[in-house]
């Protein structure tokens, strides 16, 4: 049988993991001096709208919190594009879809758990991708 409306929606879930991970790696990963004007944005405001009483982020923190951030988010989206990757092996040539659609269905939703919901369409790619190759039956021929 023929899977191709699951590898398709698979292959837009892996197009858009991978679009994720490159934007949130640029981040992540390079010395970017739009950062720290960032984070001294974000304390200049801070300081204007807080409330007394209320602990405050200092340029420091905020940094860190970011790196860690992105570096969190990049691994969270390079993972759910691997799975996305084996799903689509087990795809191809109908080798093994019901596998394919567990793994889809259970990287959906932990991914965009994992990821703060910022996968949700990739997400959604893949929720779809698993449930179509979990309810699909071969053609039974007439004999």
């Amino acid at each position: 049988m023929k899977r191709t409306v699951e590898m398709i929606f698979t292959g837009i879930g892996i197009v858009i993991f991978l679009l994720m991970s490159i934007s949130v790696g640029v981040i992540a990963f390079t010395d970017n001096e739009q950062v720290e004007v960032m984070a001294k944005d974000f304390v200049e405001l801070q300081e204007k709208t807080s409330q007394p009483g209320v602990e405050k982020f200092s340029e420091e923190e905020f940094q860190t919190l970011l790196e860690k951030g992105t570096n969190y988010l990049f691994f969270v989206f390079l993972i759910n594009l691997l799975l996305g990757v084996l799903a689509l092996f087990f795809l191809k040539g109908d080798k093994k879809p019901k596998a394919a659609g567990i793994l889809l269905i259970i990287t959906a939703i932990i991914g965009t758990i994992a990821s703060f919901f910022f996968g949700i369409i990739g997400g959604a790619a893949y929720l779809i991708a698993g449930i179509i190759s979990l309810v699909r039956r071969p053609k039974k021929l007439l004999e």
